[in-house]
């Protein structure tokens, strides 16, 4: 491994004052709450005086804890908030979920939650899904709801700090993690369109129409079908001559290959879609390949990871360097457990066999666009282990099917036996 150790960071202390601001807030917003584009506009507004009222004291002692789950759009959401507290040197904490289950968490540290339930916390701003946006007020509780969760920190704290287009591409890739696999998804809702055209304004992406690949039109088709995962091209050899292929021809050979893989039925409309391309010169060129990254990276070597890479651009390139050491054999696996078969042993719930550890989110992913439905939870047995990806269940979930003990293994949850 390239890159940064596991480490935890110091934070900040919150104003007295908090409480009146965040009153006065919340009984602005129920004049904008029948108006989707006022509402999402009032709650960033709303949510970055929040935070900034959250760290106003910072500077006197004490520190902020931010609080996620393993969920690519909290972890970046994470890193963009710990980027302004660091530009603005305020003493942060970061934990995961599973860390504060282990970790003794003091009440009176102000806590930023994302995708993290904060009840038993007394002051505390927590992000929950929901496809609408709004911001209420439970006890010493604030809780913000959104589709996005780095979206709405991003759009929140823009105007506070210094921000560069690294940020705006993860904060794209973790907004389109909620339409992975491309194949099962045909259209993005209004708010991420809103947000494309304002980085098509921007002049650093570009959307191509075509086939759902990684890089399509920016290299070699055979460069593109040999390393996409999504959409995933099943046995593609490489010796094909695609020169002068037409995009027609192209959908076509894609589905003779995937119909040798799975007994699903897709049309070339499933096949076909936005691809998001950066036009700077960058580490990464398709935004749907960074996103396979970042999941990929956060599974092997932890959400820690990802986190500095927001932080810290110069980690951004070991990104890039360690998902290429890991793609070859992460490819080779999704073979090995497609033809070893997955054995389901319960309802919505199967189980794989591998030979080693290899970033398990892809894996998952690819299975759910040909094998298992999208709602499915797929298991792995590594050795006399078990392994789960975290990005893919939320804790609930754990709780009905993995007995304890279980420990996290970067972003995977290592376990013996099923509940």
């Amino acid at each position: 491994m390239v890159g940064p150790s596991r480490t935890k960071c110091l934070g900040l202390y919150e104003s007295p004052s908090l409480t009146v601001g965040l009153e006065h807030i919340c009984s602005c917003l129920k004049y904008y709450r029948d108006d989707v584009l006022l509402t999402s506009v009032n709650v960033f507004k709303s949510v970055g005086d929040l935070i900034i009222k959250l760290v106003s004291e910072g500077k006197k002692g004490g520190k902020v804890r931010v609080v996620t789950s393993y969920d690519i759009d909290s972890v970046v959401a994470a890193g963009i908030i710990l980027k302004y507290l660091q530009q603005n040197d305020i003493r942060f904490e970061y934990l995961t979920v599973l860390d504060v289950e282990s970790t003794s968490v003091l009440d009176d540290v102000p806590t930023i939650a994302i995708d993290v339930g904060v009840k038993d916390l007394k002051r505390s701003l927590s992000l929950i899904r929901s496809e609408r946006m709004d911001l209420r007020k439970l006890g010493t509780i604030y809780e913000v709801l959104t589709p996005y969760y780095s979206y709405t920190i991003f759009k929140a704290l823009e105007d506070f700090m210094i921000v560069t287009n690294d940020v705006r591409y993860y904060v794209l890739a973790s907004m389109l993690s909620r339409f992975t696999p491309r194949v099962r998804y045909q259209q993005v809702d209004e708010l991420l369109k809103n947000y494309l055209r304002e980085l098509s304004d921007l002049n650093i992406i570009k959307v191509v129409r075509g086939p759902k690949l990684f890089n399509y039109s920016v290299y070699d088709l055979n460069v593109v079908l040999s390393r996409s995962l999504d959409l995933f091209v099943p046995r593609y050899s490489g010796v094909k001559d695609l020169k002068g292929l037409s995009e027609e021809d192209l959908i076509k050979y894609v589905m003779d290959c995937i119909s040798v893989f799975t007994q699903m039925k897709f049309s070339s409309n499933d096949l076909i879609g936005d691809n998001y391309i950066i036009t700077q010169e960058w580490v990464f060129k398709d935004v749907y390949e960074l996103l396979y990254a970042l999941v990929s990276i956060s599974d092997v070597y932890g959400v820690e990871y990802v986190v500095t890479s927001v932080l810290i651009t110069n980690y951004i390139p070991l990104i890039r360097f360690n998902y290429e050491e890991l793609l070859k054999d992460l490819i080779s696996r999704v073979y090995s457990v497609r033809d070893g078969g997955l054995v389901q042993v319960r309802k919505n719930v199967y189980k794989a066999r591998l030979d080693s550890l290899v970033p398990l989110t892809p894996i998952s992913k690819i299975l759910k666009s040909y094998v298992t439905p999208l709602n499915s939870i797929i298991v792995y047995e590594v050795g006399n282990e078990n392994y789960l990806p975290l990005s893919e269940v939320s804790l609930e979930t754990i709780d009905t099917v993995v007995k304890k003990p279980f420990e996290r293994v970067g972003a995977l949850l290592k376990f013996k036996e099923f509940k």
